[in-house]
């Protein structure tokens, strides 16, 4: 081997557990819009910084961007009040450094106050602030911000939790959408939605937002989708009031990389459960969240065959201060199921969560260790913990109604010895594995024999592969990668020279492999790989 630090040791097959959950890498395929350069400042056609509305004068400049064949909408420097926005095919509203988009002000909910954001005909119903349906090739991006004073909006939601607020940002059935660099503060409701309706959007990238309001605020969801076939959501800081990321019915083929997420309730599948598969999450922090890492559906808003939700893979994760690091359940609506529900005849809505794999995640301080509740007639199946610690302060894990649950590669839970057991009151759960349910030690930590070096940032996912490509990223230029058998013999060799590589492994049969990962620089870094079958 061309790297002295790199050993083989003795492998073992039976290390290879069916269970082991890949998914697709759809960033490396999800395109990006291609925005004519051509520009329109909004300010030519009568925008203002004194405008008490400036809604009319920017949908004026995206209409005539989009006439022209597409072209980026400017805002000058400065803070420009506005009622709704219409977005309209090849056009990117773009809000540089200084900038501030701010929607109107909450009026009496009837929309006859002058200057205050406008209904849309029926009382206390809002529609979104920056909306598109049915649109190609768009864009929302800089380095501006879209504010609102939000107090007024979630005050009247606590009178009226039938009022349907805006959303800062919400796209339906489009294709190839991009929203990049933005700060997002202090939403009426959800701040970015890709989808909600019953038409499929597909190629959405979110990537470099922030977005921020209390944690006291209700139902400021960071993002969500729906229906949305293509997602990427990368290196983005999310901290408010409800789900950080929430993927809806119909999210399929998604990844979540490189997030920093604070107060909020993690990154949640749910409630409307239907047909979401093949999602990655990898490569983030939960800090303070309520949740990391929570599945939530109750039965009449769950798919089962083909549209049960399936192929979830979460890695090289952290999470400090969280209360739940681990939530799955299949009663959204109740805090504390009953063992002696009786089952019910599965349907199409019955909540149905199988091949869920968490991997290389490290839960410091958490209050509890995590909570798996399936159905009595429809288990949570196919759930794998490799190489997961985690720390919690008040109780184990409870599970329930639970097919096959495996603790592997070391994977521990601790909590202080008076507070019960490691695995907290097991019902129904059946093909369980790799854990001392009682001390939360575990039985599975055979090594490998394979010491891996890692080096200048280097990620590679999805690990383990069952597709066509694995996905490495890292901090330095590749020069090149190199594919290894455990027994020495180089399978490939491909040049490089980019930060970024998807590495097509589809002709190699299933097993274990080691990755070298040659930099720029001189250095070399090694992972192992699995292919799976």
């Amino acid at each position: 081997m061309p790297h002295s630090r790199l050993k083989i040791g003795v492998f073992l097959v039976g290390l290879m557990l069916f269970a082991e959950i890949i998914v697709a890498n759809a960033a490396s395929s999800i395109p990006l819009p291609n925005i004519p350069t051509t520009q329109f400042f909004i300010t030519d056609y009568g925008a203002s910084t004194s405008n008490a509305d400036n809604a009319s004068f920017i949908n004026a400049a995206i209409s005539a961007a989009n006439s022209a064949g597409g072209g980026t909408v400017i805002f000058p420097k400065g803070t420009f009040l506005s009622g709704p926005i219409t977005m309209k095919s090849n056009v990117n509203l773009y809000l540089a450094d200084q900038d501030t988009l701010e929607i109107l002000p909450y009026g009496n909910g009837n929309g006859i106050l002058a200057n205050t954001y406008p209904n849309n005909g029926a009382t206390d119903q809002y529609n979104p602030f920056i909306f598109g349906q049915n649109l190609s090739n768009i864009e929302v991006s800089g380095s501006g911000v879209i504010e609102v004073s939000g107090s007024a909006w979630w005050t009247a939601y606590a009178s009226n939790s039938s009022m349907k607020r805006p959303s800062l940002i919400r796209f339906k059935a489009c294709n190839t959408v991009l929203i990049t660099g933005i700060t997002l503060e202090n939403s009426p409701g959800v701040h970015v939605t890709l989808g909600q309706s019953s038409s499929m959007g597909a190629n959405g990238t979110i990537s470099y937002i922030t977005v921020k309001a209390p944690n006291t605020s209700p139902n400021t969801d960071a993002i969500d989708t729906w229906y949305w076939n293509g997602i990427n959501i990368n290196h983005c800081n999310l901290s408010e009031g409800d789900d950080n990321v929430a993927m809806d019915s119909y999210s399929q083929n998604g990844t979540i990389t490189d997030c920093t997420l604070g107060y909020g309730h993690g990154i949640s599948v749910g409630s409307y459960a239907t047909a979401v598969h093949n999602i990655t999450v990898d490569s983030c922090t939960f800090t303070n969240t309520t949740n990391g890492i929570r599945l939530k559906s109750q039965r009449d808003r769950g798919g089962s065959g083909v549209n049960a939700v399936y192929n979830l893979s979460y890695s090289n994760i952290t999470m400090t201060n969280v209360k739940w690091p681990f939530y799955i359940t299949s009663y959204y609506y109740t805090s504390s199921p009953s063992t002696s529900d009786p089952a019910q005849t599965i349907t199409g809505t019955t909540p149905t969560w199988r091949d869920i794999y968490f991997k290389n995640i490290t839960v410091t301080n958490s209050t509890y260790a995590g909570f798996i509740w399936g159905l009595p007639e429809q288990s949570v199946e196919n759930v794998v913990f490799d190489n997961v610690q985690i720390n919690a302060t008040s109780r184990g894990m409870q599970t329930c109604f639970v097919d096959t649950l495996i603790f592997k590669n070391c994977s521990t839970i601790s909590i202080p010895s008076n507070k019960g057991n490691a695995i907290y009151a097991p019902y129904d759960t059946i093909n369980f594995s790799g854990l001392n349910p009682t001390t939360g030690a575990s039985t599975s930590c055979t090594p490998t024999g394979i010491d891996e070096v890692t080096a200048n940032g280097l990620r590679c996912y999805p690990n383990p592969v069952k597709g066509n490509f694995v996905n490495i990223n890292a901090g330095n230029e590749i020069e090149k990668v190199q594919l290894y058998s455990l027994t020495g013999i180089k399978i490939n060799e491909v040049p490089v020279k980019a930060m970024q590589f998807a590495m097509d492994v589809s002709s190699i049969p299933a097993g274990y492999y080691i990755l070298n990962v040659l930099f720029s620089n001189g250095t070399i870094a090694s992972q192992k790989l699995i292919k799976e079958p």
